[in-house]
């Protein structure tokens, strides 16, 4: 009797949770203006403007990032250099939390069935964005204080590239980047493949039918390339050989050109690969660099990692306005 008798009274503490509740008390929620943007050299600006969330509250609509509302109920202006610039145009949306496009089969059109809609439109400007300038979005939301950033928008990357002998197969990329004077600065690395061609499903009496889409000019798709690169390969945030994008500071070539060595395949998995490829090159603030650092960063492969915010740079509110500026270099296909 000894023996169950202790089993059981050990089982029935492991099923007791002693920990202490600890009843502390939360700050009061303020709503607070979210700005949200990204300004590109040579384009116009684009900010979405939203509204913190109570943090405590449960969620009923379920949105993740890509679903979150904003408004155009507001005022945003963009400076630069502390002189306003222009008042951006509001530009309403509405978008679907879900979805879904079918074929009548019968009258040969698409019938489109929509539903959780909820405003997701955006400011724009007319003016575009300079180089090396500093700009200031302030965003003006009815009974909300009024909330700024300020971003330096870098300078285009010094940028060449050029293809040598392919190997085995692939073909070689040398990629030479010029970094200026000071240190500090942030870049990031893709491939491009052209596409002028492809495959659609359109809406037919019977029902869908494969179609081939010619397109006027060609297109591009981020495609896979791989390396040996130190700097690119501690640089990446992608399991295996093949790299998509790849984001690194200068510290190893601060104010020195910088040369890359970068393999690629000669086609694309596309089925309209013409076999061009564009080698892009963008240098980005510290805000988005060190954002794209903790989104891309697998906390699962470390458990001993600790999840780290993501950087802000809006004050009187929330949210991140980065800047880019990117250069690009085109090689024309195998005979071509």
């Amino acid at each position: 009797m000894p023996r169950p008798l202790a089993a059981c009274l050990l089982l029935a503490v492991a099923a007791c949770d002693f920990s202490p509740a600890l009843d502390i008390e939360t700050p009061p929620y303020e709503p607070a203006t979210v700005v949200r943007s990204v300004l590109r050299a040579g384009d116009v600006a684009r900010v979405r403007v939203s509204v913190s969330r109570d943090p405590y509250a449960v969620d009923e609509a379920g949105v993740g990032l890509e679903l979150r509302p904003s408004r155009t109920d507001g005022r945003v202006v963009l400076y630069r250099d502390g002189v306003e610039v222009e008042a951006l145009r509001p530009i309403e949306r509405t978008c679907y939390r879900e979805q879904q496009t079918t074929c009548d089969e019968a009258t040969g059109q698409a019938v489109t069935t929509r539903s959780g809609d909820f405003p997701c439109g955006l400011y724009v400007g007319a003016v575009p964005v300079e180089a090396g300038a500093t700009y200031t979005v302030r965003a003006e939301m009815p009974g909300l204080e009024a909330a700024e950033a300020t971003v330096t928008v870098p300078d285009a990357p010094a940028l060449e590239a050029q293809e040598l002998a392919g190997v085995g197969g692939l073909r070689q990329l040398r990629v030479r980047l010029t970094d200026p004077p000071p240190a500090g600065h942030r870049y990031g690395l893709a491939v491009l493949r052209e596409y002028d061609r492809y495959t659609g499903s359109v809406c037919r009496v019977g029902g869908r039918k494969d179609t081939l889409v010619v397109l006027s000019r060609p297109s591009v798709y981020r495609s896979d390339f791989s390396t040996t690169d130190p700097v690119l390969i501690t640089g990446a945030r992608e399991a295996g050989s093949s790299i998509h994008f790849v984001t690194f500071p200068d510290d190893a070539f601060d104010g020195r050109a910088r040369d890359f060595a970068l393999e690629a395949t000669p086609r694309g998995s596309h089925e309209g690969d013409t076999g061009a490829l564009r080698v892009q090159v963008t240098a980005m603030t510290a805000e988005l660099y060190d954002a794209y650092q903790v989104v891309n960063f697998d906390l699962d492969e470390n458990p001993f990692a600790e999840p780290a915010d993501l950087p802000l740079n809006v004050e009187s509110g929330f949210g991140r306005v980065g800047a880019v500026a990117s250069s690009e270099v085109r090689i024309a296909g195998p005979g071509g």
